[in-house]
């Protein structure tokens, strides 16, 4: 998937970020099937996946607005989007927005159905455009999902304590012990991640 990129991004993103490593997790669009494949430094938190967001460049969108009831609102969010700053997009402290698309994706690893969104701090330059959100352990998907009214759902806990949703004011991002996250329970998450990589490639549900 990676050699479909063309070579100016793939180094743009490597003089950005330096080497990053990790997983394309395929995810897919829930009503048709169409892969939607995301790329994440954090399979060890795929369990806790609440919300996909993409860019508001991401190509696949023109399909999603086709008969879509929201489609000038949607348009509207996006051409927005697209007239803020890199700076303005990537920044921890700016306002992080978003724009339901109505439609939905599936989690491989659970086959959870969850709602696919645009927000403005996800990036083409960055992956593959779309991001797996996980508010419980990355602080701008927790900002997010406060903001929109979205779940979140714990499958880090630290080792000496036990986190409790209602109670969190932001997202935990130590390492901790993996829950609620089928036969990877009771590992702990940052030295599981090869063997999370290791079975999404070998159940061809994600690669390297």
């Amino acid at each position: 998937l990676l050699n479909e990129w063309p070579e100016k991004v793939v180094t743009m993103q490597r003089n950005w970020i330096g080497r990053s490593e990790g997983a394309i997790v395929y995810f897919k669009l829930a009503d048709t099937g169409e892969p939607l494949p995301c790329y994440t430094t954090r399979p060890d938190t795929l369990f806790g996946v609440t919300f996909m967001s993409i860019a508001a460049e991401h190509p696949v969108i023109s399909k999603l607005l086709i008969d879509n009831p929201e489609k000038e609102k949607i348009s509207a969010f996006i051409e927005k989007v697209k007239k803020e700053s890199f700076i303005e997009r990537t920044s921890e402290t700016a306002e992080k927005e978003g724009i339901f698309t109505g439609k939905y994706v599936i989690n491989p690893v659970n086959n959870e159905k969850v709602p696919l969104w645009i927000a403005n701090y996800a990036l083409m330059d960055y992956g593959t455009g779309a991001v797996m959100a996980v508010p419980a352990h990355d602080q701008r998907d927790f900002d997010f999902a406060k903001k929109y009214k979205l779940p979140i759902k714990i499958v880090i806990q630290p080792k000496d304590r036990k986190l409790a949703v209602e109670e969190m004011s932001e997202a935990f991002i130590d390492e901790g012990i993996m829950v609620d996250s089928a036969q990877f329970d009771g590992l702990v998450n940052i030295p599981a991640i090869k063997t999370i990589i290791k079975y999404l490639d070998e159940n061809k549900l994600g690669e390297y």
